[in-house]
């Protein structure tokens, strides 16, 4: 069951960034912003809300999360693609509801720090 959480989270996360590169497609120049959207949040997420993230906080990681999600909804919403839209957010906040089981936290939070060692 954890892992199966875990690979839908990873899942979820690739999809929100995906509807990114939906939003950049229609933006123009649609060649630059393809790349150029998903980079861009993929590197806010690697830097505040990925398990082994700098910048990781107890406000922060999860006000980035609600941001890149919502975002990424309004993104395929505002493409024409409002099923779509509705689905992830459906999907993305029942991923993050399981994920807060006290199994998968445990797991995350070993993953979360180097070899599962804790300071």
């Amino acid at each position: 069951m954890v892992w199966s959480v875990l690979t839908l989270l990873f899942l979820v996360e690739l999809l929100a960034w995906a509807a990114y590169g939906v939003l950049g497609w229609a933006l123009s120049p649609g060649w630059l912003w393809v790349w150029l959207l998903p980079l861009l949040v993929v590197s806010l997420w690697a830097a505040t809300a990925s398990p082994r993230a700098r910048w990781r906080g107890a406000v922060l990681t999860p006000v980035v999360k609600l941001l890149v999600f919502t975002g990424a909804v309004l993104a395929l919403v505002a493409t024409g693609h409002p099923a779509a839209g509705a689905v992830l957010g459906v999907l993305a906040t029942a991923v993050h509801l399981a994920a807060r089981r006290p199994d998968v936290r445990a797991r995350l939070e070993q993953v979360s720090t180097p070899d599962g060692v804790r300071d």
